[in-house]
């Protein structure tokens, strides 16, 4: 089994929103609460509770946590909640509001587990590195209930490193086949580790190949180059990776010290370009990637533009003679901003011409082609695309159409109704009997006026 955290829910909407998406598509659910009416009725009832959980300066509303199960375990959903409420009950409580969700329409059987931080005495769960308790119970539980055991755990291998979380949009990237800076990072560090028998060569490979590293202490560092910028640890490549993979010719801290003061390594400069005259910055009537996500500030000679997100990170230079867009960054968004910058302006569309090293012009080219620009009238000079690149465009425009085609919703056929789901029901205290209908019962005294006390529920 694995335990796999998903999200800190800040608010009811957002709780809501979740336990929407768990229970609708559920084939079995069971909470600390009685089901009743309809599933949208008790998933804002569900999602009451939860927020009035919430007290004082707690800023989280609850927690969303999947338990996933191997393939061949045969196993059932009542099974698999059963083992489940096992696992929570002995290391979470269950002494607080939740809701259990099983999913079956994955491969691997699992349970959507959404849980209130603060428990019904007022106690709110805090439980550093809670990972250790609940993987030893989940390898307690896959002995006792004969299921796959899983062996690389951190609880049970105290060395292995843990891989940080890939982000939503480094996953989207990767499944539409586009390689990600990240990823690239990752490719030029793997050459750098092969050829660096000793954490000094690794540095000096790195470089060598246009990177540069940034002390952050005496063993943590960043590494940068074209205007991109990750920690070590995002890498995989932390000092305590590097001395089980590398032998130390020199002090680490002193080694970073030396590459704190050494030279920065001269980057061709990324730029697109344009002979045409320009209107210099005219305003769009749309809401571009241009105007949406980034913020101008004007100079002298140039207009900076900075992630509205990230105000610190500046993503293109826009100069009007000559007129062209220079990039600090080479993202996909921020290639598409400038493109979007510079042909907005031009009078009418003709010749852009890219410049700067390979890697960077194959990106400006590939979003060229992405925006559809030469329909417009636009041509891209500068880089020679590869067969590969052409095989890289065409799969990219094929995975876009497929997207789009999935996200569209056809008028011709309506919205199935949602079923009801079955719930385990909790044990309810018997109704108290109604009394005899023809006993004359005693009227009730009228109430007392009194003064209002705003205290007072």
């Amino acid at each position: 089994m694995i335990r796999e955290k998903i999200s800190t829910l800040k608010n009811k909407a957002d709780t809501q929103n979740t336990l929407a998406y768990t229970i609708n598509k559920a084939a079995l659910v069971t909470s600390n609460r009685c089901q009743f009416g309809t599933n949208q009725e008790f998933i804002e009832f569900l999602s009451k509770k939860f927020d009035k959980a919430c007290k004082g300066k707690q800023e989280n509303v609850s927690f969303h946590e999947i338990l996933s199960f191997h393939t061949s375990d045969s196993i059932t959903p009542e099974k698999a909640i059963e083992i489940a409420k096992e696992l929570y009950g002995d290391t979470i409580g269950l002494n607080r509001e939740h809701s259990f969700a099983v999913h079956t329409d994955t491969d691997e059987l699992h349970i959507h587990f959404i849980w209130a931080p603060r428990d019904f005495n007022n106690k709110v769960y805090y439980q550093p590195n809670d990972y250790r308790v609940i993987e030893k119970k989940l390898t307690e539980l896959e002995i006792k209930h004969n299921l796959y055991q899983v062996e690389n755990r951190k609880a049970l291998m105290p060395d292995l490193e843990t891989q940080p979380r890939k982000s939503k949009k480094e996953q989207a990237l990767e499944q539409r086949g586009v390689k990600t800076i990240k990823q690239q990072f990752k490719e030029d560090i793997a050459v750098a580790l092969e050829k660096g028998i000793t954490t000094t060569g690794f540095f000096a490979h790195l470089h060598n190949s246009g990177y540069q590293i940034i002390p952050n202490g005496k063993t943590a560092y960043t590494i940068s180059k074209d205007g991109s910028t990750f920690k070590a640890s995002q890498l995989n490549v932390s000092y305590a990776s590097l001395v089980k993979q590398l032998n130390e010719q020199h002090d680490f801290a002193d080694l970073l010290e030396h590459y704190k003061n050494k030279e920065k390594p001269k980057e061709a400069e990324a730029f697109i370009a344009t002979a045409r005259k320009v209107d210099f910055l005219t305003k769009s009537k749309y809401q571009t990637t241009l105007v949406k996500h980034f913020s101008p500030i004007l100079g002298d000679d140039k207009v900076e533009y900075f992630y509205k997100k990230s105000s610190n990170i500046k993503a293109f230079d826009y100069y009007k003679d000559p007129s062209k867009v220079s990039f600090n960054d080479l993202s996909n968004q921020s290639i598409r901003a400038g493109l979007q910058r510079l042909t907005q302006d031009i009078k009418e569309p003709g010749a852009l011409h890219c410049s700067g090293p390979e890697h960077a012009k194959k990106r400006m080219w590939l979003e060229f082609k992405m925006m559809n620009l030469e329909a417009k009238g636009f041509t891209l000079s500068g880089y020679e695309p590869s067969p590969a690149d052409l095989k890289e465009l065409e799969q990219r425009k094929a995975d876009y159409a497929a997207i789009d085609k999935k996200w569209k919703k056809s008028p011709e056929a309506p919205e199935a109704p949602i079923q009801p789901v079955p719930v385990i029901p909790e044990p309810t205290p018997p109704e108290e009997p109604e009394p005899p209908q023809n006993v004359p019962q005693p009227q009730p005294e009228p109430p007392k006026r009194r003064r209002r006390n705003m205290y007072c529920p």
